[in-house]
């Protein structure tokens, strides 16, 4: 006969054991019924495998199976839970820096490839309002370039033929937007008022130009990146993205909330050391910085992506060491879809 302190204990992990699956069981119910019920019959599986492995709890099979199923549910929905928080734990914070040189000022405002409709829509509100007090707005961009640079970088990158393409397939996954369709409306308007208007950046065929220079001072780079490319292997994008495309509504609503949570996650790791960006980091800094500095009357609002900031920084007090920051703000880039569905009142819409 178990003691009443044991009988206490027992119950408490018991309720313990329940708020865990009660906490568990939504979230791989999203996924799919058939995920809820899969894991709990494998962690049920499981306990009564180690029942009969062990002994201990002969006679007791129903409660193995039931902590296991427990278990397991809870097990695989941690991580899952994890990457669900992540946007709302550790949000995703893009700068927005103001810099002056004591005659001019130019506003960086840090991008990323993929993001939430409501942070675009607060960019382009944004480089209204400072085209309308005179300053000249910069966009990132790559211009196309020659089919055999384009290879070269969408090989560089492990892209599955188009880049941009990918990148909208990856938004439309995760639920956000690519930041080409942000782009869109920003070129559109260049064409309108290109002096004002500018597309900032260098083309493919420069880039492939400045690594090619790279690799005949430095032949170890291309021997690298050949190396990286036979590493590459397994499951492409292109394939997971097709995967994804052949799921269910619930299915891939529940994915891309995951999905929001893993690119929080990744995003806003420090830029990883990689001789690519020699040129797709340090070669635009520099072509930037340049430009920035040729329009030396200016004041100018660039949208570039995050990662660029600190080189771009460097590379401007290169040319003038009066650059200095003079406010910094922070956006939020990956939030929850803004999506609602409402009701006019009984009526109204006759």
């Amino acid at each position: 006969m178990p003691s009443v302190t044991a009988i206490r204990i027992q119950t408490l992990l018991w309720a313990v054991l329940g708020v865990l699956f009660l906490l568990s069981a939504p979230i791989l119910w999203a996924a799919s019924p058939l995920v809820l019920v899969a894991v709990a019959a494998l962690g049920a599986g499981l306990g009564l495998v180690v029942e009969w492995a062990i002994r201990s709890y002969r006679h007791r099979w129903r409660r193995s199976a039931l902590v296991g199923g427990a278990l397991a549910c809870t097990l695989v929905a941690a991580p899952l839970y994890w990457l669900v928080l992540q946007p709302a734990l550790h949000p995703l914070a893009v700068p927005r820096v103001t810099l002056g040189d004591g005659t001019r000022q130019v506003v960086f405002q840090g991008m990323v490839h993929v993001g939430s409709e409501q942070f675009y829509r607060s960019v382009v509100y944004d480089m209204i309002r400072a085209r309308d007090a005179g300053y000249v707005l910069y966009f990132e961009g790559t211009l196309p370039g020659t089919p055999e640079a384009t290879a070269w970088l969408n090989a560089a990158v492990d892209a599955d033929g188009d880049l941009n393409a990918q990148y909208a397939r990856v938004a439309q996954a995760c639920g956000m937007q690519f930041q080409g369709d942000f782009l869109g409306f920003v070129q559109r308007q260049a064409a309108i008022d290109p002096a004002h208007i500018i597309s900032a950046d260098v083309s493919v065929t420069e880039m492939y130009d400045e690594w090619q220079r790279l690799v005949a001072a430095r032949p170890e780079l291309a021997q690298a990146m050949a190396a990286d490319g036979a590493n590459a292997g397994g499951l492409s994008i292109s394939r997971l993205l097709d995967i994804v495309s052949g799921l269910g509504d619930r299915q891939r609503d529940f994915l891309a909330t995951a999905c929001r949570g893993a690119f929080t996650m990744l995003l806003g790791r420090a830029e990883s050391q990689n001789d690519m960006n020699l040129v797709v980091l340090d070669f635009r800094n520099r072509k930037l910085a340049d430009r920035i500095a040729a329009d030396a009357d200016q004041d100018i609002y660039i949208t570039y992506g995050s990662g660029h900031f600190p080189g771009l920084l460097e590379e401007m007090r290169k040319r003038n060491p009066s650059w200095q920051i003079l406010s910094t703000t922070w956006s939020t880039a990956i939030l929850p879809p803004d999506d609602a569905v409402g009701h006019l009142p009984a009526g109204a819409d006759r």
